[in-house]
């Protein structure tokens, strides 16, 4: 054996083993969303649909596959999207594990023309106040899906790197100064000044 090989061997042994790559503040994962579709028993709509799992990964299904059916109640793989994690949110995630439940937030735009179906999923998140910000428009079907375990520690390693807990400062009260009036004028109330003079 060579100096360079017995070398090269050294090093070989002395190197940490491989382990799983270091998780970043924005990390991303491929999801692949799972709606169902029924017929609606309303004369404006002819099936209603809701999301009704996700599955962890990038699956090698056609989108738009029929994955199940009962009777008149099917199962569509509606593609694959991206959960994204973001460090400012890991309080809401940690909230959300928390739960009895832990979910998954799938939001629908029913009407859609992007999906050969009319309809096509908008945005998928662990995060309750991403979900509650499609719910003002009123357009959305909104639904929470159970958390599959793979996402939910995937979720737990992310907030143990990247959770910060806030220390809560209480605010020191200024002393009331007679001078200077109440609000944000000199007035009688707290709108400003008072025209009364």
């Amino acid at each position: 054996m060579s100096a360079s090989d017995a070398k090269r061997e050294s090093e070989t042994k002395d190197a940490p083993a491989a382990s799983a790559p270091a998780l970043d503040r924005h990390e991303r994962m491929p999801i692949g969303v799972i709606l169902e579709r029924r017929p609606a028993n309303n004369p404006w709509e002819e099936f209603r649909w809701r999301p009704v799992s996700v599955v962890p990964g990038a699956p090698a299904t056609e989108p738009w596959a029929v994955v199940f059916k009962d009777g008149s109640i099917e199962h569509y793989f509606a593609g694959v999207h991206e959960l994204e994690l973001h460090p400012r949110e890991t309080e809401r995630y940690l909230h959300n594990l928390a739960t009895e439940t832990p979910s998954v937030y799938v939001v629908v735009h029913p009407q859609s023309s992007d999906g050969p179906l009319g309809v096509a999923v908008r945005f998928v998140t662990v995060s309750p106040a991403d979900a509650e910000a499609y719910a003002e428009g009123g357009d959305h079907i909104i639904e929470r899906v159970p958390m599959p375990p793979a996402i939910a520690e995937w979720l737990v390693d992310y907030c143990s790197l990247f959770h910060v807990t806030e220390k809560f400062v209480k605010r020191k009260r200024k002393r009331h100064d007679p001078e200077k009036g109440f609000g944000l004028g000199a007035g009688s109330n707290d709108y400003g000044p008072s025209t009364n003079e």
